[in-house]
């Protein structure tokens, strides 16, 4: 069965790495998509992640958020179903918009 999601690489800097997430995030295209992000994030120390595209069923989450292991910062803008059941990971900085989150991601003080 092919994924339910689509992830892109839209920027790289450095260390940086902007990635824009959209489909259907279930438990099992969850996991497929952390690993996904893990491998494609695994030399970057700051990434961004524009998950507004990730579709999330209100009644279901993840065994473990879809965010990448490895990187020290995670800009994330996502759906709220993420952003309210997150675990406390000192990584995450949540955006409300766009423009804040793509400040902080290119801001040259690492």
């Amino acid at each position: 069965m092919s994924a339910l999601f689509r992830v892109r690489v839209l920027a790289v800097s450095n260390t940086r790495l902007w990635c824009a997430v959209a489909g259907t995030l279930t438990a099992s295209t969850g996991r497929t998509l952390r690993a996904e992000l893990t491998a494609r994030c695994a030399d970057a120390t700051v990434v961004g992640l524009d998950l507004r595209q990730l579709r999330c069923p209100t009644d279901e989450f993840l065994p473990g958020p879809p965010w990448p292991d490895g990187p020290h910062t995670v800009h994330i803008l996502a759906p709220e179903q993420l952003r309210s059941r997150t675990a406390d990971d000192g990584r995450l900085h949540w955006h409300t918009d766009l423009q804040s989150a793509w400040q902080a991601w290119s801001a040259l003080s690492l």
